[in-house]
């Protein structure tokens, strides 16, 4: 195996708060929720390679979704989660379980 060592990269983390910021969105495959995170504290002057997990009290292990980072920017990244039954879920189901999304971000 090979890799490249990061030498004067940025490597920073964070989470959002539990239960805020999810909004609802329509899925033929489910309705699910997407939430924006916002990773400006960072300070990243390029893209960095984002890591997300999506982390709470319960209910996690049903879902899909929470560890695809979308429309990543140096200053954030959205997450979209829906359940894998198909069932519908909403902003406040999110809330209900306390669902934020930990994330790392290494700019090299």
């Amino acid at each position: 195996m090979t890799g490249v060592a990061m030498t004067n990269g940025k490597l920073v983390s964070g989470r959002t708060a539990p239960g805020e910021g999810w909004v609802a969105y329509p899925d033929r495959n489910g309705d699910g929720v997407y939430l924006d995170v916002d990773t400006s504290e960072g300070k990243f002057t390029t893209t960095p390679a984002y890591i997300a997990a999506l982390t709470g009290d319960d209910r996690m292990w049903m879902t899909t979704g929470g560890n695809t980072v979308y429309a990543a920017t140096p200053t954030g990244f959205r997450i979209y989660v829906r359940r894998v039954d198909r069932q519908a879920i909403d902003p406040e189901y999110a809330a209900k379980n306390g669902w934020h999304i930990a994330w790392i971000a290494a700019e090299v």
